[in-house]
Formats: structure tokens, sequence, C-alpha cells
């Protein structure tokens, strides 16, 4: 079962970060703009069970993505099964027939780097602003607490604080805002 570790704080200045990645020797792996279509449950509200199911067009390519209930509060990790499919229009309109509700979609640009085994990845999202998020997967639950650590030691080399970590997705924080 892959499981995504990752942390997301807001920030100010990306290019100051990208700026230090780069120094400390990190490979841009790509430069994106995608675009998630968030969809609810007929019979249970992902917002109480912490679960979400999209499709994300990243390009020419498209995903169908779910993920599970986090883990702790203290991270966005959580079990994450995602698939590539070559539809965006028909799986949208199977999970309509299916009775799931289209909820909201997620712009953002996004450049990913990578260091240390890490992904860095670099967001501007539409009607929120910059924010980094930190992800590495791994294979099973005992490798989460280290691998988070791992992550953690990172952020604070950048000049980040651990606690100041956002547990909330994109999704969640918009609706918060509307």
């Amino acid at each position: 079962m892959p499981i995504e570790v990752e942390v997301k704080y807001r920030v100010d200045d990306l290019e100051e970060i990208e700026y230090q990645l780069m120094e400390w020797g990190a490979k841009l792996v790509e430069m994106v703009i995608q675009r998630d279509h968030y969809y609810n449950h007929p019979a249970r509200d992902f917002a109480k069970t912490d679960e979400a199911l999209r499709i994300r067009e990243e390009g020419t390519e498209v995903y169908l993505t779910y993920k599970g209930a986090k883990f702790n509060e203290k991270s966005k990790t959580r079990k994450e099964i995602e698939i590539k499919i070559t539809n965006n229009e028909q799986m949208s309109e199977i999970l309509i027939s299916l009775g799931f509700r289209k909820a909201l979609v997620v712009s953002k640009e996004r450049k990913i780097y990578l260091l240390d085994n890490i992904h860095w990845s670099l967001d501007l999202v539409d009607s929120l602003g910059s924010y980094i998020e930190l992800e590495k997967i791994v294979s099973s639950k005992e490798k989460v607490d280290p691998t988070l650590e791992e992550i953690f030691h990172a952020v604070e080399k950048m000049g980040l604080k651990p606690k100041e970590n956002i547990a909330k997705s994109y999704l969640e924080l918009i609706l918060e805002k509307e």
C-alpha cells in the first residue's frame, strides 16, 4: 500500500526557496499546471471521513486519485491510490452516474524539485497564494515516522518550523476561505 508522507507550508517567496534548492543541488523534475476536479461520495461525507477523490489534469496526462484519511494531525500523511486514465470527461461521467457529485476545482502552477529523495513542490494556487509541499512515498506504516522526521529536518534546514506545517489540503483551505 503506497503511503504519501507529506507536509505543507504557506510561504511568502517561492523564488527565495527555489534559489535555495538550486544552491543545494536540487534537480528540477518538472513544471506543470494542475487542475484537480474533486468529487463528493453519494453516501458519506468526505469532509468528515477525511478522504478525497479527484481527477487531476496535468498537461496531457490525467489521473484518478483516491486519498484515505490522514494518519496523524502533524502532517498530511495518508494512503494514496492513483491510476492513469485516458479520458477525464468519461471518468467524470462514470462518477456522476454512480452518484458522486462534483465539488470544486483546484488549479495551481507547480514546480517540482528533487533533493535527497524528497520531492519539493513549489505551488502557486489560484485564490490561495504560494505554498511548498515536501513529499515522499513509502511502502509501509513503519516507515512513516522516520520519513516524517527526515522531511521535518529538511524543512528546518530551509528555515521553516515543523510545527507550522498545514495539515489541510488545498481543497479544505479553499472551502474554509469561501
